[in-house]
């Protein structure tokens, strides 16, 4: 019988090598597969006990896996060695690869259906040691209180125990982190505004809060300054968090800050929907309630007076005479309450000049020569030229800048003030070519429809309907959406296309059929388009002949 050297074992070292390899193989997927078992059963581990429960398992592994070389391949050569711990390496990592191949996702979070919803996220300790429990229990208390005491809330809900933020990062100079991960939140659960905080204890037992809120972008295109996260100043709370006098203190204080902040954006949804008046009125009170002594608001005075200030102009579109002359003075007054050295500083002496611009083009619309104020007019102009290239604007500032440039240019073109040296060509190109941002849209439709003026002025009835159609995909705004409708309807009569002319009219109609009912418009302004309407359509079938109908 031959004799079997150290590299070729006898076929019972060979069974009991298939034994010891099952026993590592079982042992390597043992932890793992329990932990994917505890998972799929309901109870998530969070990424630091799953690192330790990995680790746990992996220094037992090593340990079987020494044992087992030293005893049954201690006398083979170092190669075998060497490729038996890197067979057992591959088990245990493939193992551990399976279990993070089919980990159960984490469970949706609940999301709102509201139109004004707020969300708790919790507070984050800023220092030390801090129960989370506890700041857990109080993101929770003070949701419930929230709830009912913010009448423009359609809905508030705490996360604290479900999602983790890096709130710590708001003390931070860079927040990309926490912007980016609050921005799928939002977009998850469908919040509006989300609500968090820092947290400090001082060797005394003095508590400090510091709120912090978030507002979804898209929810402010007219407000930008507000988008983001923004750090309030701190709340005090003397007895600690065991105090309920305290607690009751503290949700107080901050259900006043997020009210604040919830009825500004109900303002501001309310304006761009149409009911300028209503908005005023709720600015009025935010502003009378900074007057009497609230501090700490999110929402700073500058602003709600930039806003109210826009809602009185877009009150006097629909006024003549005295009436339209009051509102644009105090438009004016609001504008000059907001300093310059405020985040919304050039946004006042922009609007400023929009302002003197609407003072100056007075009632007529079209700017006919002798209808405006020369003067006055030319001091806009150079006013918003020189914002139009402040590099301390932002990019949406100068767009707007542009646009307003493109409008006062073309009234006092059509005054017969100025020759047209192309400024308005180039400020529409460069709107046009313009990276497509939050609050953008609204001014590309602008200056679409100033080029579709300017078109028409030159006769040239194909490129006047293709700007106004971009306009119109572009606007949102019924009751100038209407006027938009109108205009193309009147430019395909002149191109004797009677079908999208009558097209045109109709959509115009339904448009301010709906700036009606959100009370922009009156009764007796619906009564002039259907008379204007009329009266387009039935020059064009003079003109044109009922028969034809194409536009060919």
């Amino acid at each position: 019988m031959p004799a079997h050297s150290q590299e070729d074992p006898p076929d019972q070292d060979s069974r009991v090598s298939v034994w010891l390899w099952s026993l590592l193989g079982v042992f390597a997927a043992c932890v793992p597969c329990a932990l994917l078992v505890v998972e799929k059963l309901g109870s998530a581990l969070s990424p630091v006990p799953l690192a330790l429960a990995v680790l746990a398992a992996l220094a037992g592994y090593v340990l079987a896996v020494r044992a087992v070389v030293g005893e049954k391949f201690g006398q083979r050569s170092r190669r075998s060695r060497i490729l038996v711990w890197a067979a057992a390496s591959a088990l245990f990592l493939g193992s551990v690869a399976v279990l993070f191949a089919f980990r159960p996702p984490p469970p949706p979070l609940a999301r709102m259906t509201g139109a004004r919803d707020v969300a708790v996220v919790g507070f984050a300790p800023r220092e030390g040691r801090q129960d989370r429990r506890a700041l857990t229990d109080l993101a929770a208390d003070f949701a419930h209180d929230m709830a009912g005491r913010i009448p423009t809330a359609t809905g508030v809900r705490s996360y604290a125990g479900e999602v983790a933020l890096p709130l710590a990062e708001l003390e931070g100079t860079h927040r990309s982190g926490l912007e980016h991960k609050t921005a799928g939140f939002a977009d998850e659960t469908n919040a509006e505004i989300v609500v968090g905080g820092l947290v400090s204890v001082d060797p005394a037992g003095q508590t400090t809060l510091r709120p912090a809120v978030y507002v979804r972008a898209d929810q402010i295109p007219d407000s930008p300054e507000l988008a983001g996260w923004f750090l309030g100043g701190p709340v005090l709370v003397a007895g600690g968090w065991e105090s309920a006098r305290g607690r009751s203190l503290l949700s107080a204080e901050l259900t006043r800050r997020i009210g604040a902040l919830a009825q500004f954006l109900d303002a501001l949804d309310t304006w761009r929907n149409g009911s300028p008046a209503q908005a005023v009125r709720v600015l009025d009170g935010l502003l009378d309630h900074m007057q009497q002594g609230g501090t700490d608001s999110f929402v700073p005075p500058e602003l709600v007076h930039l806003i109210r200030g826009h809602a009185r102009e877009s009150q006097a579109s629909g006024e003549t005479g005295p009436a339209r002359q009051r509102l644009l003075e105090e438009a004016r007054a609001d504008y000059l309450a907001i300093g310059g050295a405020s985040p919304a500083g050039w946004r006042g002496a922009l609007s400023l000049q929009t302002n003197a611009y609407l003072r100056a083009r007075g009632t007529d619309r079209t700017c006919g020569p002798g209808t405006v104020r020369a003067g006055d007019l030319a001091q806009v102009s150079t006013a918003i030229r020189a914002l139009s290239e402040d590099r301390e604007v932002s990019e949406l500032g100068r767009l707007k800048a542009l646009v307003y440039l493109a409008q006062v240019e073309v009234c006092r073109i059509r005054a017969g003030l100025v020759k047209d040296d192309g400024t308005v060509d180039r400020a529409v190109a460069a709107v046009r070519a313009a990276p497509k941002t939050i609050g953008s849209a609204g001014l590309l439709a602008f200056a679409e429809s100033v080029a579709a003026v300017r078109s028409a002025e030159r006769r040239d009835w194909a490129a006047a309907i293709g700007d106004i159609r971009e306009a119109i995909a572009h606007g949102r705004d019924p009751l100038q959406r209407a006027a938009w409708h109108g205009l193309l309807a009147r430019w395909s009569l002149a191109r004797c296309d009677l079908v999208g002319g009558r097209a045109a009219q109709k959509d115009a109609l339904t448009q301010l059929t709906a700036a009606q009912q959100a009370g922009q418009a009156s009764s007796d302004l619906r009564h002039q388009y259907e008379q204007t309407f009329s009266a387009e359509l039935r020059r064009a079938q003079e003109a044109c002949g009922a028969g034809r109908g194409d536009g060919s």
